[in-house]
C-alpha cells in the first residue's frame, strides 16, 4: 500500500474499528466487584453474617482452573450462624442502569458447610433513588420491587454462577409496579441495590462462602 492517501484512510478505518471494540468491550459488563483493592468498603452486613476479604487459595501445580484463574488474588469470606435458616447477610448500593444487560453472574467457593445465598435485587419504582423499607416488618420494600434468587453453596472450589433476570421471582407483589425495569427512565434510580443473604439447609448450623467477581453482564 505505497499510495500515502489510500494508507491513512486504511489507517482511519482501522482505528475506528478498534475504538469500537473497546467500546463493546467496555459495555460488556457492569463489575460490582471484584476485592482485587482488598477491601470490602462498599458492603454492608446485618444479621449474624460475619465478613472479611482474604487471599484466594492457591491452585496445585498442574491443575488447570479457568474460573480460579480468573478470581484473582482476593474474594469476600462470609460466614454465619443461623438461627431458623436465617444467619443473616450483605449489600450494596449500586444505583445502576442494568437495562443493557440480561443477568447477574458471581463465582462462589463453598467451604464445607452446606446451605444456600439468596442473590436480593431491588428496582426503583417511584423513581427517587431510593428504598423505602418498613423496619416493624422484617425491612420489607414498600415502594419498589424486590427480586430474588438463590444459589446452592457447594463444596470447595469456585464455582461460577449465571443467573438470568428472568428467572428471578417477585418476592413483594403490590409493593412495586411488579414489572423488571432497571432502567434510568425518567429519573429512576434503576437497580438501587443488591444483597446476598445466607441461608443454611437445616433450622440451626453454620454457613460459610467466598464470593467474587460480581457483576450484571449479558
Amino acid at each position: 500500500m505505497k499510495n500515502p492517501v489510500r494508507r491513512s484512510v486504511f489507517l482511519i478505518l482501522i482505528g475506528g474499528l478498534c475504538l469500537v471494540s473497546m467500546v463493546k468491550a467496555e459495555y460488556s459488563f457492569f463489575l460490582i466487584d471484584n476485592f482485587e483493592s482488598g477491601k470490602a468498603e462498599k458492603w454492608y452486613r446485618f444479621g449474624n453474617v460475619a465478613m472479611v476479604v482474604e487471599r484466594n487459595p492457591s491452585l496445585e501445580a498442574g491443575v488447570k482452573d479457568t474460573i480460579a484463574d480468573s478470581c484473582g488474588d482476593y474474594s469476600l469470606k462470609l460466614t454465619g450462624q443461623a438461627d431458623h435458616w436465617y444467619a443473616g447477610g450483605i449489600g450494596a448500593d449500586l444505583y445502576a442502569d442494568a437495562s443493557p444487560f440480561s443477568r447477574f453472574q458471581m463465582d462462589v467457593y463453598g467451604n464445607g458447610a452446606r446451605g444456600k445465598i439468596k442473590v436480593e435485587v431491588f428496582d426503583d419504582d417511584n423513581k427517587n433513588f431510593s428504598l423505602e423499607q418498613d423496619p416493624t416488618k422484617d425491612w420489607v420494600a414498600t415502594k419498589d420491587d424486590k427480586w430474588v434468587a438463590e444459589v446452592p453453596v457447594l463444596g470447595k472450589g469456585f464455582t461460577r454462577v449465571s443467573i438470568p433476570f428472568t428467572a428471578f421471582k417477585l418476592e413483594n407483589p403490590g409493593s412495586g409496579d411488579g414489572i423488571w425495569n432497571p432502567d434510568h427512565k425518567d429519573g429512576s434510580g434503576g437497580v438501587l441495590k443488591v444483597q446476598f443473604v445466607l441461608l443454611t439447609d437445616q433450622a440451626t448450623g453454620e454457613v460459610g462462602a467466598n464470593i467474587d467477581n460480581i457483576l450484571l453482564t449479558y
